[in-house]
């Protein structure tokens, strides 16, 4: 069971994707729970978001689980804790592992062409106070998940955000935090625009 992040992105998404091919024809959320690492934080909320991005968000109620499973991963990352833990009836939620394999066939060449891109950069914002201040911008993004998907598309900006945070963090790269910054502002702007103007 792997207890740590993959190296990279694309090894991230070839252990997702034959972790799926082997539970065919559904992997829970507790296998690639296992998958992803039990304290990879960063990387948990990147397959998240990534997720949130693929067909498999096309399925009903998807998006709203993904989104709480940020609010629980990132509540940890902002009280300290150095390992996940994530509810036993949460983990046995199945999705179709067709989908989920798909998802990361699909998602491996990008994820190669950034790991050429991402590294080591104001790695200030990825530690300490500020990785804890993204936990909580990952906490709101993932609690306006749910409403959002009532709305045809609108799971994408919250997506973005949550995937830049996971990248950023596995990364150590504080660039791409800003930009994950910047899509949270969109996102406030969406919920905003949506719901109360």
């Amino acid at each position: 069971m792997p207890d740590a992040p993959a190296r990279d992105l694309a090894e991230l998404m070839d252990t997702l994707a034959e972790r799926a091919k082997f539970a065919d024809p559904k992997i829970s959320l507790g296998e690639i729970h296992e998958a992803v690492g039990v304290r990879a934080f960063g990387p948990l909320l990147f397959v998240a978001g990534l997720l949130t991005m693929t067909p498999v968000s096309g399925i009903p109620g998807v998006p709203s689980v993904l989104g709480l499973t940020v609010v629980l991963i990132a509540g940890q990352m902002l009280i300290g804790r150095d390992r996940i833990w994530l509810p036993g009836k949460l983990l046995r939620l199945k999705v179709g592992a067709s989908k989920v394999e798909k998802s990361a066939n699909f998602a491996r060449k990008p994820a190669r062409f950034l790991d050429r891109l991402v590294r080591p950069r104001l790695t200030v914002l990825t530690e300490g106070v500020p990785r804890r201040m993204v936990a909580l911008a990952c906490v709101c993004v993932g609690a306006v998940t749910p409403p959002l998907e009532l709305i045809p598309f609108s799971t994408a900006a919250p997506a973005t955000a949550i995937t830049a945070f996971g990248l950023g963090l596995t990364a150590r790269d504080g660039v791409v935090i800003l930009i994950a910054l910047a899509a949270t502002a969109g996102t406030a702007g969406l919920v905003i625009w949506r719901f109360v103007g």
